[in-house]
C-alpha cells in the first residue's frame, strides 16, 4: 500500500507524530485519518456538528464508531451555526468556519497537542482562489498550507487521489447531502463552475493551485517589505503594492471590515492628497488624510519643551489667530489649508497668549514667527546647520549645512564644500562626521546626533549608519536623493544598530534656502 500511495503518506511522516485531525466523516477527512495511522502517527480525531440539517448527528455517530474501530481518541463538539450566524450578523459559511476552527483550537489545547490537520485538497484550493478572485478579496492567495498550528498536508493532492486511497482500503465514508446544494457558493463552484472550466482547461485545478502557491510566496515577500516601512516613511512614496498593504493593516488592526473596492477607494483618496471621509461596513468611520487612513483622531503632541509661564496650553477657541511668514491668519483657516479633518481640530494642542497662538502640536509643529528661538527639540541645533547652509550658498555651493551634537554639546559644524574642492564626497554631513570622529577620537558616534538641513543622500546616510550615529535630524525632504524615504529608505536594512530619525525640523527655512539658490542658478544670477 505504501508504494502505491507514497505521495499521500510521505508528507504525513514529517508532521508532529501526535496531531489533532479534523474528521467530518467525508471521504477526504476519513482518508487523512487512515493515512496518518498508516504513516505511523498517533492522531486524535475531532468532529464538529454544525447542526445545519436533519441527521447531521448521524455523521458524529459514524465518526465515533470509526474511531472506536481504529482505536483513535475522539473530541466531539457542535453548535447551532444558523442561530449563531443570525445573532452575530455573519454569513452562514463564515459562521461555520469560525465556529469549527474555534472548536479545533480548543480541542487541541485540551489535549496538549501542537498540530491541527485538515484534509483540504487541490480542488479545495482551486475553488478557494476562484471564490476570492470573484468576491473581490483584496488579496487572493487561496488556503495557506500552514497558519500557526493549523496545517493542510494534502493541499497539492487531488481529491480523486484521496478517494482512490479509500477505495483501495475498502473504507466506507459518509457523503454530506448539503454538499450537493448549489445554494452554497463553494458547492456552486464545485458542482457547476469548475466542471465547465475543466472541459476547456483540463488542468484548471492545478493551474489555480499553482497560482495560489506562487501568490503566497509573493505575499510573503511583500509582507516583509511592508514590515520594513519605518515610522518616518512617507507612505505616498511607497510602491503601490506596499501602500495597499499598509492601508489594509490599519483597517485590520482596528477591526474594520473591508473588501477590495473599499481599499481601492481609500488608496485613491490617499493618492489625491485631498482629505476624504468614508463609512465602511459596520458604520465604521475612516478618514484619509496626508496619504494615510485614520480610524480615529491621532494622539496629538503636547509640548515636550519648556515654554513661558504666561503661555497657556489648551485646545483651539473661536477667534484664535497665528502669525506666519505671510501675515497673521485665523487658526481655523490654517487648519483647513493643512487639510486637517474637521472632527480632529478640537483635539489639537496649542500654546497661546489670549487669542494669539504661538505653537500648534501638529507633525511637524507649527510655530508663529514671533515666538522666539530655542522652543523645541533640535530648533537651535538646526539653526546652526542653517547658518552653515547660508555660508555654503554665499560660496556658490548647494546650501546644505550640518552639525554633530554629542551629550548635548555641538562638537562639529560643516557645510557643503564639493565645488570648492572639486570632490563630490565633501558633503556637509560627511565633513561634520569626520570632524566629530576626530574630536571624539573614535569613528563610532553612537552617542551623537547628526543634524542636517536636507534629508541625507544614500552616501551620507550610509556613512552615518556605518558610524553608528544614534540619531539623524533633518530639515527639508530630499525628493531626488533622499535616503530616509524621499526616494528610498536605507534604515530598512539591518545595520547592527537602530538609528532614531526626526524629520521636518525647520523644514520651511531649509527648503526656502534651496529654492532661492536654485532659482538664482536658473536665472543666471
Amino acid at each position: 500500500m505504501n508504494e502505491d500511495f507514497a505521495d499521500l503518506l510521505d508528507p504525513l511522516r514529517a508532521l508532529n507524530p501526535r496531531p489533532l485531525v479534523a474528521v467530518s466523516g467525508g471521504a477526504d477527512s476519513v482518508a487523512l485519518l487512515r493515512a496518518l495511522l498508516e504513516a505511523g502517527s498517533d492522531p486524535v480525531a475531532a468532529h464538529f456538528d454544525h447542526r445545519l440539517r436533519p441527521g447531521s448527528g448521524e455523521d458524529a455517530g459514524f465518526v465515533r464508531d470509526l474511531c472506536a474501530q481504529l482505536g483513535v481518541p475522539l473530541e466531539l463538539g457542535g453548535a447551532d451555526v444558523r442561530r449563531v450566524a443570525q445573532a452575530k450578523g455573519w454569513g452562514l459559511e463564515d459562521a461555520a468556519r469560525r465556529l469549527r476552527y474555534g472548536f479545533l483550537a480548543r480541542a487541541a489545547r485540551a489535549r496538549g497537542i501542537q498540530g491541527i490537520l485538515t484534509a483540504h485538497t487541490r480542488e479545495d484550493q482551486a475553488e478557494t482562489v476562484l471564490m476570492q478572485l470573484l468576491r473581490g478579496t483584496h488579496k487572493a492567495v487561496g488556503i495557506p498550507p500552514r497558519r500557526g498550528a493549523l496545517q493542510r498536508p494534502w493541499l497539492t493532492v487531488s481529491r480523486d487521489r484521496a478517494r482512490s486511497y479509500l477505495s483501495a482500503l475498502g473504507q466506507p465514508h459518509r457523503e454530506d447531502p448539503s454538499n450537493a446544494d448549489p445554494a452554497f457558493t463553494r458547492n456552486w463552484l464545485r458542482l457547476e463552475v469548475m466542471p465547465r472550466l475543466r472541459t476547456r482547461f483540463p488542468a484548471a485545478d492545478a493551474a489555480l493551485a499553482r497560482y495560489a502557491a506562487w501568490a503566497l510566496e509573493d505575499e510573503a515577500l511583500l509582507a516583509a517589505l511592508t514590515d520594513a516601512v519605518s515610522a518616518h516613511a512617507e507612505w505616498s512614496s511607497e510602491p503601490p503594492a506596499v501602500r495597499r498593504r499598509l492601508f489594509a493593516r490599519v483597517l485590520r488592526a482596528a477591526g474594520v471590515p473591508f473588501d477590495a473596492a473599499h481599499l481601492q477607494a481609500l488608496l485613491a483618496a490617499g493618492e489625491s492628497g485631498v482629505t476624504r471621509h468614508f463609512t465602511l461596513p459596520g458604520d465604521r468611520e475612516v478618514t484619509v488624510t496626508r496619504g494615510r487612513p485614520w480610524i480615529a483622531a491621532p494622539e496629538f503632541a503636547r509640548p515636550d519643551f519648556d515654554y513661558p509661564a504666561h503661555w497657556t496650553l489648551r485646545h483651539r477657541r473661536p477667534g484664535d489667530r497665528i502669525r506666519l511668514p505671510g501675515g497673521t491668519r485665523k487658526l481655523s483657516d490654517v487648519l483647513t489649508d493643512l487639510k486637517l479633518p474637521r472632527g480632529w481640530r478640537d483635539a489639537v494642542w496649542l500654546l497661546a497668549e489670549g487669542a494669539q497662538v504661538h505653537w500648534v502640536g501638529l507633525t511637524p509643529p507649527l510655530w508663529s514667527v514671533d515666538a522666539g528661538s530655542g522652543r523645541t527639540p533640535w530648533w537651535d541645533e538646526m539653526g546652526l546647520a542653517l547658518d552653515e547652509a547660508r555660508l555654503a550658498a554665499q560660496a556658490g555651493e548647494v546650501p546644505i549645512g550640518a552639525v554633530v551634537v554629542c551629550d548635548g554639546q555641538v562638537i562639529a559644524r560643516a557645510r557643503n564644500r564639493s565645488r570648492e574642492h572639486g570632490d563630490m564626497t565633501r558633503h556637509a554631513e560627511l565633513e561634520a562626521l569626520r570632524q566629530a570622529a576626530t574630536v571624539l577620537g573614535t569613528p563610532y558616534l553612537n552617542r551623537c546626533a547628526l543634524v542636517v538641513t536636507l534629508e541625507p543622500c544614500p552616501m551620507c546616510l550610509g556613512a552615518a549608519l556605518e558610524a553608528r550615529v544614534g540619531q539623524v535630524v533633518y530639515g527639508a525632504r530630499n525628493l531626488k536623493m533622499g535616503a530616509l524615504g524621499g526616494v528610498m529608505d536605507l534604515t530598512r536594512a539591518h545595520w547592527g544598530a537602530r538609528t532614531e530619525v526626526t524629520g521636518a525640523v525647520r523644514a520651511r527655512e531649509a527648503g526656502a534656502l534651496l529654492e532661492e539658490f536654485f532659482a538664482g542658478l536658473r536665472s543666471g544670477g
